[in-house]
């Protein structure tokens, strides 16, 4: 099965939802947590590991007070061998040069023979777990933010449903989901509000 899956990433993949991510979905909750002082974000089937080292990189650069709440970054995929490679945090100069600058390359990542070690405190806000979307998801806390990109094109409309029934008890009731640019919650869970910002689209649960 891992042979015949596609793992395609890059580092701030489409760009416009990690823009959507900085200038109003963290702003917003950070507002609202400012008591609890705890976020918890899950970035599903994240191959080996660009989309939620994005956002901790994202998180690093841009909210430095959140450097003393309690932030729970998982990264899920079903793959142990992918997984391997995310929590490495090791990549060839093709996957750097993909969505990563120079000036958040020179920052973040360490030169090693021909490769780039992403530095240690950035792969240490990241927990990598192995899961597979269609079993249980008992071992999830609750979700302020959820990024299930390009992944629900490739389930049949039934799996769809029940995955995104699944969503909907995880995610926080004021908390977003990130879907990709393909994808839509529209005649699969009528639960879900599409929520427009700029270039970007995600979803919140209806009030």
């Amino acid at each position: 099965i891992e042979a015949l899956v596609t793992y395609e990433t890059y580092f701030f993949r489409d760009r416009h939802p990690f823009d959507t991510l900085k200038d109003f979905v963290l702003p917003e909750l950070i507002q609202r947590r400012a008591t609890k002082r705890c976020l918890n974000i899950w970035s599903a089937a994240c191959s080996s590991g660009q989309e939620p080292y994005s956002i901790a990189i994202l998180i690093r650069e841009h909210f430095p007070l959140l450097a003393d709440w309690q932030v729970q970054l998982i990264g899920s995929d079903f793959s142990s061998k992918i997984l391997a490679r995310a929590r490495n945090g090791r990549y060839n100069q093709l996957e750097v040069n993909r969505g990563l600058g120079e000036t958040l390359r020179n920052k973040y990542f360490e030169p090693q023979n021909n490769e780039w070690l992403l530095k240690e405190d950035i792969r240490r806000m990241v927990e990598f777990r192995q899961l597979n979307l269609i079993q249980s998801w008992s071992s999830l806390p609750p979700m302020d933010i959820i990024f299930m990109r390009n992944v629900l094109i490739y389930f049949d409309t039934e799996t769809k449903k029940a995955i995104l029934a699944k969503v909907r008890q995880l995610l926080s009731n004021d908390g977003y989901l990130f879907l990709g640019g393909g994808e839509t919650t529209i005649n699969l869970d009528d639960s879900f509000e599409r929520v427009q910002f700029n270039k970007s689209v995600c979803y919140k649960l209806l009030a």
